[in-house]
């Protein structure tokens, strides 16, 4: 991983623990009833629940043959459907060559006959001439003109011959190519209507059969025009499978089509929620790895703040941790929202002085919760992950105290701001 990533990542993780921090000292003691405290889930604090904003994907295909139709000819059998996979080299469809062939054989015909005039022209050619010698020279002028004539016969005999052979040439390649096949490994994403092709209007493209590529994959995004300034070309991103989660890619965004000019697709549509409508865009990520994806599969695309890069085990803010008189660490936990409150023993592992975490190696688990550690956290109480507007106690008195995080109330001072939330009016803390 590369020096910039660390640090970026470091960052982030950083002010999720900074954030959560601060969330949790505004809300620590606030109760949603007499007796509650407030509690926040391990996983959340670790960032685990924490993620960008999902968008809906499909995976496709980077490259796709398009196979237009013959309109001069008819096809006479179809050898796949739609969503058969094929090889290179494999047929798809054939085309009709009874037409064909029945034209070679015309022309065939026809160059019998101009062969037949050939040898007849030469024959009466050859008898003139011998006629000729007996005759005086001005008796000789008008077979002169007659083997001119034959003569002319032939050269255009010979020319029909030629052009009939090309003409065959060009019949006998056709039927050889009347058996269309596939140029690349891939799927049959399209077989359109052969009688709609023909009877659709001039300048429609008349593309029969669409092929997609194998294996070259990529993801196209979909993006409100609500949140399409959260992505940008060139930024990294988690791809998800909507079946597991858990299953991953990662891959960057290579374009965001706001115009709507890509060929053959829907890069930019409305779409209507309720009485509300929006546009939305496409985009495009290419992936780092294709491997355990399918063509066609539904996913879900965040851009990657280094979410998938947490720790592993379990790491707390060090401020979660308080020492009995025996020097023993404990921290104020509860099995699930709801849940009674318990003072646990934990187990410490290693310590990241840069982001102040520790590892708990056993005493508390990810799915579980923790509070604050204040004078109001009492053994037994009833937790809850609700915060309400009840200004909690623990920033008017006891060892945990609003000067004991530093906090100054003056404006314009080092934590201004801070205080007079402290002291201010809560009701618009969500």
């Amino acid at each position: 991983m590369s020096k910039k990533k660390k640090i970026i990542i470091g960052a982030v993780a950083a002010a999720v623990v900074v954030i959560a921090v601060v969330l949790i000292i505004l809300f620590a003691g606030k109760s949603s009833g007499k007796g509650k405290i407030y509690v926040q889930s391990v996983k959340s604090l670790m960032g685990q629940d924490a993620f960008s904003n999902r968008f809906s994907g499909i995976v496709e295909t980077q490259k796709t043959e398009k196979i237009e139709l013959d309109l001069t000819r008819e096809i006479a059998e179809i050898y796949v459907s739609e969503g058969t996979r094929v090889k290179a080299g494999q047929a798809l469809f054939a085309y009709n060559t009874d037409a064909l062939r029945m034209d070679i054989e015309q022309l065939q015909i026809e160059i019998e006959k101009c062969n037949t005039t050939i040898a007849n022209s030469n024959e009466e050619i050859a008898e003139l001439r011998s006629i000729m010698g007996n005759l005086s020279a001005s008796d000789q002028l008008e077979y002169t003109a007659q083997i001119q004539v034959l003569q002319s016969d032939i050269a255009q005999a010979q020319y029909d011959i030629k052009t009939k052979e090309a003409n065959i040439t060009a019949k006998k390649n056709a039927i050889d190519k009347s058996t269309v096949t596939a140029t690349m490994a891939g799927t049959v994403a399209k077989i359109n209507d052969e009688n709609a092709i023909r009877n659709a209007d001039a300048g429609t493209p008349n593309v029969f059969m669409t092929v997609t590529a194998e294996g070259d994959f990529r993801i196209k995004g979909s993006v409100g025009e609500q949140n399409i300034f959260e992505i940008t070309p060139g930024e990294q991103v988690i791809v998800r499978s909507r079946v597991n989660p858990d299953q991953t890619w990662t891959g960057t965004i290579t374009s965001i089509n706001t115009q709507g000019e890509e060929e053959n697709t829907n890069d930019m549509y409305m779409v209507k929620d309720g009485t509300e409508s929006s546009t939305k865009y496409s985009f495009y990520v290419n992936l780092d790895s294709t491997e355990g994806l399918m063509l066609g599969q539904h996913v879900t695309i965040e851009v990657d703040h280094g979410q998938n890069k947490s720790k592993g085990g379990v790491w707390l803010s060090s401020g979660f941790i308080v020492y009995t008189e025996k020097a023993e660490p404990v921290i104020w936990a509860a099995k699930k929202d709801g849940a009674r409150l318990e003072q646990r023993k934990v187990t410490l592992g290693l310590y990241d002085e840069e982001l102040d975490l520790f590892e708990i190696k056993e005493g508390i688990g990810k799915d579980e919760y923790v509070a604050w550690p204040s004078s109001d956290c009492k053994v037994g109480m009833t937790t809850t992950t609700v915060a309400t507007d009840t200004e909690p106690e623990i920033y008017n008195e006891g060892d945990y105290g609003k000067e004991d995080y530093g906090f100054e109330g003056n404006s314009g001072s080092e934590g201004a701001g801070v205080d007079d939330a402290i002291t201010g009016d809560y009701s618009e803390i969500p």
